[in-house]
């Protein structure tokens, strides 16, 4: 009767704490949706920090102060796979690219994740027809990403070759609603030019 009873509390004793498991993780999933819809996702920077980074390929190195000091902007993508926003907006930003002429002209495209490793960035960029430098996890993008202080994602985030920050990021319902031509028309006031 003993063995019974002890095992019978213990039973109850694992089936409320895990209860209280489920319960904590479920609450603090809640929380962090609800929280997320007022989080804005952008850099709270002016000014450019400088970094070196290498793209998912591992054969381009990238030095942001490099391609400001040529006279060309900047534009980088913060994002990651699993990010559905970002996978929205991707397409966009490929489109842009194309139109302002491919890293060639007036705006240098990047992207760069904390998240992903190399493997999935070059899938990434295979399945989205990215053609600019995609920096990965391991190849300098979480330290990027923390040195811009992003917190959320997708963030675009426009630099000028004075090393400013124009733009802390572009409104992602804007982009969903007005595509590649949003992103071009918020170039376009810097005196970024299609091509």
């Amino acid at each position: 009767l003993y063995r019974l009873l002890s095992l019978m509390a213990e039973n109850i004793i694992f089936a409320t704490s895990t209860k209280f498991y489920f319960m904590k993780k479920f609450l603090s999933l809640i929380l962090l949706v609800i929280l997320s819809f007022n989080v804005k996702a952008q850099t709270s920077l002016t000014e450019a920090v400088d970094f070196t980074g290498t793209d998912c390929y591992g054969e381009e190195v990238i030095n942001l102060f490099e391609i400001l000091d040529r006279g060309q902007h900047v534009l980088i993508d913060f994002y990651y796979y699993q990010c559905t926003p970002c996978q929205r907006v991707v397409p966009y930003v490929v489109e842009a690219y194309e139109a302002l002429g491919c890293n060639n002209h007036d705006v240098f495209f990047m992207e760069v994740t904390h998240y992903d490793n190399a493997e999935i960035c070059q899938w990434w960029a295979e399945k989205y027809g990215v053609q600019y430098p995609t920096i990965s996890k391991e190849y300098g993008g979480e330290e990027i990403r923390a040195a811009y202080n992003i917190p959320s994602f997708p963030s675009l985030v426009l630099i000028a070759p004075d090393r400013k920050i124009l733009l802390q990021d572009m409104d992602y319902d804007s982009i969903k609603e007005g595509g590649a031509q949003y992103i071009i028309e918020q170039l376009e006031q810097f005196g970024i030019e299609q091509h």
